[in-house]
C-alpha cells in the first residue's frame, strides 16, 4: 500500500484538503470543496486506486466525472497521464478544482475542465465514440442512479469507451450479463465500494491484446 497522507477538516469551514500521494507534484495540498455534502475520495481509497491501476496510468488520456476538486485526475496527472478531462458542475467545486491545477501548474492543454452534467457527458462520449485510457466517476451516493447509468453508458458506447473505468459508489452497481462490460474486482472501504470494468476481449476488437489489463494473469 502506498504511503498516503490523511486528509483532514478545517473545523467550521468543513473545507477538506488532501494532498498529491505520487509522482512530479508529490506532496502539494490541494484545496476541497465547502459544505457537508462534499465528499472528495478518501485518501486511503485513492491509494487504492492507484495501486490497482498505476501501471496503466503513464502516457493514459483520462477522463475524471463528478470531478469535486480534481483530486483523483490531478493524481493521475501527476503519476504521467498525459491528459485529463476533468466534468464537474457545482461552481463551489469548479473554484477548488482550477485552484488546484493553477497549483499544481497543469495548463490548458493537459487539464481541460467541462462544465456540466456528468452523466449526460459520458452519454454523449460513449453514443459519439470517444475514447479515453481511463475513466474515473464518483458521483455523490444521494444521486442513486448516477453510478450505474455511467456504467450503462459505458456498455453500450458506440466503441469502448476507456480501458479501464472505476467507479467509486455507496449503492451497487452491475454490468449487463453477457454484456460489452465486466467487472474485474471491486474493494469495500466501508461504505465506499471501488468497482473496476473493462470491455470483454470480444468487444474491444482485441486493441491493445499486447498490453494487459489489471487482473489480468
Amino acid at each position: 500500500m502506498l504511503n498516503c497522507e490523511t486528509s483532514f477538516i478545517e473545523q467550521g469551514t468543513h473545507e477538506v484538503r488532501v494532498r498529491v500521494i505520487a509522482g512530479s507534484k508529490k506532496g502539494i495540498e490541494l484545496r476541497g470543496g465547502h459544505g457537508p455534502f462534499f465528499r472528495p475520495t478518501q485518501q486511503l481509497v485513492k491509494g487504492s486506486i492507484f495501486d490497482t491501476i498505476g501501471f496503466e496510468v503513464e502516457g493514459a488520456s483520462i477522463l475524471d466525472l463528478f470531478a469535486g476538486s480534481g483530486a483523483v485526475g490531478i493524481e493521475a496527472l501527476s503519476r504521467g497521464a498525459s491528459r485529463a478531462v476533468f466534468v464537474a458542475q457545482d461552481h463551489r467545486s469548479l473554484k477548488a478544482l482550477r485552484t488546484n491545477l493553477e497549483r499544481c501548474r497543469f495548463g490548458r492543454e493537459t487539464a481541460d475542465v467541462r462544465i456540466g452534467d456528468a452523466v449526460r457527458y459520458v452519454e454523449r462520449a460513449a453514443a459519439a465514440g470517444e475514447r479515453f485510457d481511463i475513466v474515473f466517476a464518483d458521483p455523490p451516493y444521494a444521486a442513486k442512479t448516477a453510478a450505474q447509468r455511467v456504467v450503462d453508458a459505458a456498455g453500450t458506447a458506440a466503441g469502448p469507451l476507456c480501458r479501464v473505468l472505476v467507479i467509486e459508489h455507496g449503492s451497487p452497481v452491475f454490468a449487463a450479463e453477457g454484456g460489452a462490460l465486466e467487472l474485474f474486482k471491486a474493494r469495500r472501504f466501508g461504505q465506499t465500494t471501488i468497482s473496476y470494468f473493462r470491455y470483454r476481449k470480444e468487444a474491444d476488437g482485441g486493441e491493445g491484446k499486447d498490453r494487459p489489463l489489471p487482473g489480468d494473469v
